[in-house]
């Protein structure tokens, strides 16, 4: 169900990862710096079949008709508004979390940095904050997010306010095809989805890497190309429906770009597995606490829309062409 600001708040979905069922319950609330390894679970995935995959979707439209049907439809000419797709988000990956990963998830990516009280991250793309706000909290370290949605930032930097951080978080909307960043001014950077649709990505990663100072780190995980896949219909099918049309890079682009300004890979690692299962995991969730059939039937076609762009991604992914990896990267002079 909405609550008053119009967010839909979360279930936690204790199936998907039981060990972290407290944790990702309040994804915005102080969280242990400890965190699962990155690497898949050995475990027997959770993700179903391309067709079955379709079944989840029809699955939701079948509980969300049941819905419409028991209320004997909606009145005639009645009219509610769509549900906005951040709401829907949130409700599936926590308050604040508008991609896949949780609070536990995002303290694993930074936990490389050994943050405190002292530092300064830099959130290559913020959103509205709710992984900033966890990094913040745990840490005690000053952030700056950069988001290139004007709205969506105003949105987030309200949200921080709100929740007491706005003194720890600062989001700031910006251009990445024109960044420009202080030298010297960061600790560490963190980027997830931050680089995929940006068309200068050289560019906007040499400002990224030139603002961090001694001993810098950066960490990205990222959308990539696996040409040895060849061309697939749901690569393209992901593409074509993206809200800017993507410009990927192999993981050896990312490599190679990390090294002509200087900093040296420590880590690349395909974690497509623990994506996918991410994904289909908050929407069976979603699905096994049944709001849908609350909803009215806009809503409700609001909701369907999201399920079958996750699903999209998904397919791209099972397709071999779409990858996604963490990168982990340090300056050189650091392994001196």
């Amino acid at each position: 169900m909405a609550n008053a600001s119009g967010t839909l708040e979360r279930v936690p979905i204790k199936w998907l990862e039981p060990r972290d069922a407290e944790r990702a319950a309040s994804n915005d609330a102080p969280a242990k710096p400890a965190a699962p390894p990155l690497h898949a679970p050995a475990i027997v995935s959770p993700v179903r079949p391309p067709a079955r995959r379709a079944g989840l979707v029809e699955r939701l439209r079948d509980l969300g008709r049941r819905r419409t049907l028991a209320a004997g439809g909606e009145a005639a000419g009645a009219r509610t508004a769509a549900l906005d797709p951040l709401a829907i988000r949130q409700r599936l990956y926590g308050r604040g979390y508008i991609i896949p990963g949780d609070a536990a998830f995002v303290l694993g990516l930074v936990a490389p940095f050994g943050l405190g009280s002292a530092s300064a991250l830099l959130d290559l793309a913020a959103g509205l904050g709710g992984p900033a706000r966890t990094i913040a909290q745990a840490s005690h370290a000053k952030v700056t997010g950069l988001e290139r949605d004007y709205d969506r930032a105003k949105l987030g930097n309200a949200m921080s306010a709100a929740l007491g951080t706005g003194h720890l978080v600062k989001i700031q909307n910006c251009d990445p095809e024109s960044l420009e960043l202080d030298a010297a001014r960061f600790d560490a950077a963190l980027g997830r989805e931050a680089t995929y649709a940006i068309a200068e990505k050289e560019r906007f990663l040499r400002v990224v890497g030139q603002s961090l100072r001694t001993r810098g780190q950066i960490v990205l995980t990222e959308f990539v190309l696996d040409r040895d896949a060849g061309a697939r219909d749901a690569l393209g099918a992901w593409q074509e429906r993206q809200p800017r049309r993507p410009t990927l890079w192999t993981a050896a682009q990312y490599a190679d770009c990390f090294r002509s300004f200087g900093y040296g890979i420590r880590h690349a690692e395909d974690i497509s597995a623990l994506y996918r299962r991410q994904i289909v995991g908050a929407w069976v969730g979603y699905m096994r606490a049944g709001e849908i059939k609350g909803l009215p039937e806009a809503q409700t076609e609001a909701v369907l829309a999201e399920a079958e762009a996750s699903l999209r991604t998904v397919a791209a992914l099972e397709s071999g062409a779409l990858k996604y990896y963490r990168f982990e990267a340090i300056a050189h002079y650091s392994f001196w």
